[in-house]
C-alpha cells in the first residue's frame, strides 16, 4: 500500500475517536446516530485502500 492509504487510516481512527469520545451512551438516538455514522468509517478506509493501491 502507499502512503494515501495510511493517512485514509489516521482519519478513520480519528473518525472513530471522535465516536468515543462524543457518544451518550445513555441515549439510544445518539447511539444509532453514531452507529449508522460508521458508514463513513467504511468510506474513508475504501478511500484508503484505493488510493493506496492507485499509488503504489
Amino acid at each position: 500500500m502507499g502512503w494515501p492509504f495510511y493517512a485514509f487510516l489516521m482519519g478513520g481512527a480519528g473518525q472513530l475517536a471522535w465516536q468515543i469520545q462524543v457518544v451518550d451512551l445513555s441515549n439510544r438516538a445518539d447511539c444509532n446516530q453514531k452507529f449508522v455514522s460508521n458508514k463513513w468509517f467504511g468510506a474513508i478506509i475504501f478511500s484508503g485502500i484505493l488510493f493506496g493501491r492507485l499509488a503504489s
